[in-house]
């Protein structure tokens, strides 16, 4: 397993999430001309984003580990912020999710991420983003990794592609490398690593 330390990761995230709310906040939010290309506003617009997909990995004793997610995200451009001018963005995004353990028992992952998202343009109507996210999560099923079901973090990135479908609505697909464990307050901590893809609609207002 990939050894993360994942106490500097969620640190990192929730105080960078508190930074910047304040600012946010206090925003103007008013719809852009176009949701998704719009470049005038400090925060430019909001997102809904649906998605689900697929996630697999490989636990001790050769057991396979596979999730269904479901997650909800919210963003929110941060361009203004942090200084970045021309067509990329940058959003900070709130993500909870309810995901469903299918293999090797059935049970539920929840949790909440917080966590930043970097995209630029490609071609018209088409960008790319990388993403890095962290937060807590409840990990429904007993594991060798983690022991007993309970209490962990989950922390995640990876890249993706987003297409616009209209001029509120994006289709986006990505990848991520998740990794699960409980940032050394009990024992077992070995940590789970999983490999996701992940699809969903995103929506602006």
């Amino acid at each position: 397993m990939v050894n993360i330390n994942v106490k500097i990761i969620v640190v990192s995230v929730l105080f960078s999430g508190l930074l910047l709310f304040p600012r946010i906040s206090s925003a103007d939010t008013s719809a852009p001309d176009h949701a998704f290309t719009n470049q005038d506003q400090s925060v430019r617009s909001n997102y809904l984003i649906f998605s689900t997909g697929y996630v697999r990995g490989e636990l001790k004793g050769n057991e396979d580990l596979e999730i269904i997610p479901f997650s909800v995200r919210v963003g929110l451009d941060i361009n203004d912020f942090a200084g970045i001018h021309g067509d990329s963005s940058l959003q900070l995004g709130i993500e909870p999710f309810v995901n469903t353990i299918i293999a090797p028992d059935r049970g539920i992952e929840a949790g909440i991420n917080i966590g930043l998202r970097y995209m630029t343009p490609m071609a018209d109507g088409v960008s790319i983003f990388g993403e890095i996210s962290s937060g807590p999560a409840y990990f429904g099923i007993d594991t060798v990794e983690q022991g007993d079901a309970g209490f962990n973090f989950l922390s995640q990135f990876g890249a993706g592609l987003q297409v616009e479908l209209s001029r509120n609505m994006a289709f986006n697909t990505a990848y991520r490398f998740r990794h699960l464990s409980n940032a050394g307050f009990t024992q077992p901590n070995d940590g789970i690593n999983t490999n996701a893809i992940i699809a969903g609609l995103s929506f602006s207002y």
